[in-house]
């Protein structure tokens, strides 16, 4: 086989069976890999209904199918699992280098279930092997993945720190010392199983079909990527995802004070120019590039701060949004060591600020006093920031309620319903759909709620959307604030970030777009695949990710967008003056384009049919 290995793992941590099993070329032609795989499988082995924190829920490691070729950009791998966070499908995306490294292990991928008794770890080398975690259990991510580092030199590693021990539903999985499988919870699916870590230590290279056509294409790929001659790639090397900071705290993208702010008014210009890209910068001590990468957005900062010093991951503008803007906090050593804090102990950054803001109101309100704290909780104090994400991480008292996420803690705590904003469990990102309505439709119509990163034509609004691969699709220019005309788009950008995802690719190729897909899979593989065929691919994954939330009882009406981030009711100054978005038309329509009955969710049957999805449908329907 070429470009893959043919084989998976099923591992139970119950018994500590460990079953190779063989993959049919088939199945990799149908769902390539990552969630692809991952969803094919846990679907057709995993009965519905079970507890996401259960012996019987899988938890899945998916290199993306391209990953070990070194195609550009084109190293990360998912997560997958039902998620205790939502109950729904659950996945989540991370860079680094593990992606390549698990996949040179020999496997595509590695699905567990069960739980052990004490703590453990699986070593991923010649042999797989669960071994003792005792040594390690209790310490945060950081300090496990040293100690595991040291121990085994060469290997990248997958952990997870306090939160996830604790089984808190908004901790992630950590790994290069700060890159994060972050949304979905995943990190407490792990911890429940008591599986602290995984080590891979990969030897295997992966088979080229056409060696000389994938040199070429990637010779064409880095000159298009390189920062010295593209300025938007230039822009991604220089801030990463900083370089909008101030530009969208101001604009109305960034969420203010819980969602209730806006941010040109409560923020203000002061405030964003101090946590701009320009001043985020400044700490850099060299850059960081993912796998593969020639971009290398991402970088390592040393800084010292009141809180402690920060040696480690550059932050990101989701932690600048959440930490910042929604906290009205404009404080950036208090941002940086809080985002540091969620790294090195295992949160999922959106998440947490989210967690954050929602204890921030119920403390305005009176819901939450300083004796349930120990300290004060004002909008726009940085020390404060700083302390919950200590309070959360010792996980005592209140902080026991408040690590379910926002909308167990509202519905135990009693707090008015618009404070917790999510969508089916999962806390909103740090971009408001007020300002680029199409999010809207992701947030609330893809298999995993509350994802910016899902697909879409959200960030495409007031612009002509951009397919990441050629198909035979003339795309006209999004008006931002219609609400009609948009869901096949969406459904089409949605279906192609499917195959992004499986084959491993990095959402910011999509500024080099589009890119040939299917010539890079073709020379990998050998097939003999054409661009249509592959936006069918990624329907097909998208088809069944949903087809899983149906099985498990959701129907569509329960992913409702937060009123606040709907625009109910509109505000009354600022550049998203009188916004309330239409999403029963935005989601409607995309409904129709994937073929959805709109109040049940079921898929046209011939659709399924036409799909090859009939039989997984029979399976549970």
């Amino acid at each position: 086989m070429f470009g893959y290995f043919g084989k998976i793992l099923d591992i139970d941590l119950s018994s500590g069976k460990i079953k190779e099993i063989d993959v049919e070329d088939q199945v990799y032609r149908d769902f390539l890999g990552g969630y692809g795989l991952g969803v094919w499988y846990i679907y057709k082995n995993q009965p519905p209904g079970v507890d996401p924190l259960g012996v019987s829920n899988y938890l899945a490691f998916l290199p993306g199918l391209l990953n070990g070729t070194n195609v550009p950009m084109a190293g990360r791998m998912m997560a997958a699992s039902k998620s205790p966070l939502t109950y729904t499908w659950g996945d989540s995306n991370v860079g680094g280098f593990i992606g390549p490294e698990l996949k040179r292990t020999g496997y595509d991928g590695i699905f567990i279930k069960g739980r052990s008794k004490d703590p453990v770890y699986i070593l991923m080398n010649k042999n797989i092997e669960i071994l003792d975690a005792g040594k390690i259990w209790g310490k945060s991510a950081l300090d496990a993945e040293n100690f595991l580092r040291d121990e085994y030199k060469g290997s990248q590693i997958l952990v997870i720190g306090e939160a996830g021990e604790n089984k808190s539903l908004i901790s992630a999985i950590i790994t290069d010392r700060g890159r994060a499988l972050g949304r979905s919870g995943l990190g407490a699916v792990m911890g429940s199983k008591k599986l602290k870590a995984l080590v891979a230590i990969g030897k295997r290279d992966v088979e080229i079909f056409n060696k000389q056509k994938l040199m070429e294409i990637n010779r064409a790929l880095l000159e298009k990527m390189n920062p010295n001659k593209n300025k938007s790639a230039e822009r991604l090397h220089k801030y990463g995802t900083v370089g909008g900071n101030d530009f969208s705290h101001l604009s109305g993208d960034t969420p203010i004070k819980n969602w209730k702010g806006i941010g040109i008014i409560d923020f203000g210009e002061e405030k964003a120019k101090a946590i701009s890209g320009d001043e985020v910068i400044k700490s850099n001590i060299r850059s960081y590039g993912c796998a593969s990468c020639p971009v290398a957005c991402g970088a390592i900062i040393k800084k010292e701060t009141r809180f402690g010093q920060i040696n480690g991951h550059r932050l990101e503008y989701e932690g600048a949004g959440m930490f910042g803007g929604l906290l009205l906090n404009g404080d950036l050593d208090s941002i940086e060591y809080s985002f540091e804090l969620a790294n090195r102990h295992g949160y999922d950054v959106i998440s947490l600020g989210a967690v954050i803001a929602f204890t921030m109101e119920c403390y305005e309100i009176g819901l939450i006093k300083k004796e349930d704290l120990g300290f004060e909780l004002k909008w726009g104090d940085g020390d404060a920031v700083v302390n919950m994400v200590n309070f959360l991480i010792k996980n005592k008292g209140i902080a026991r309620i408040l690590n379910m996420g926002v909308m167990r803690a509202s519905e135990i705590l009693g707090t008015p319903q618009e404070i917790a904003v999510h969508v089916h469990g999962q806390e909103l990102p740090a971009h408001d759909p007020k300002y680029l309505p199409s999010l809207a439709t992701t947030y609330v119509a893809d298999p995993t709620p509350g994802r910016h990163t899902a697909g879409g034509i959200g960030f495409s609004e007031g612009h002509t959307p951009v397919p990441l691969f050629p198909i035979n699709v003339k795309f006209e220019r999004i008006e931002k604030y219609k609400y009609t005309g948009k869901g096949r788009y969406h459904a089409i950008i949605s279906n192609q970030t499917q195959v992004g995802n499986a084959l491993g690719f990095c959402l910011f190729s999509d500024t080099f777009s589009p890119l040939p897909y299917h010539e890079i899979l073709n020379a990998v593989t050998g097939w003999e695949m054409t661009s249509e065929e592959l936006l069918r691919t990624g329907e097909r994954i998208q088809q069944l990710r949903h087809l899983f939330n149906l099985r498990e009882g959701i129907l569509p009406d329960e992913f409702t967008l937060p009123s606040r981030a709907a625009g109910i009711p509109p505000q009354r100054e600022g550049p998203l003056k009188d916004v309330t978005i239409d999403v029963n038309s935005l989601v409607g329509e995309y409904f129709d384009a994937m073929g959805w009955d709109k109040k049940t969710g079921m898929p046209s049957l011939d659709r399924l049919k036409d799909l090859g999805l009939y039989d997984f449908y029979k399976q549970f329907f």
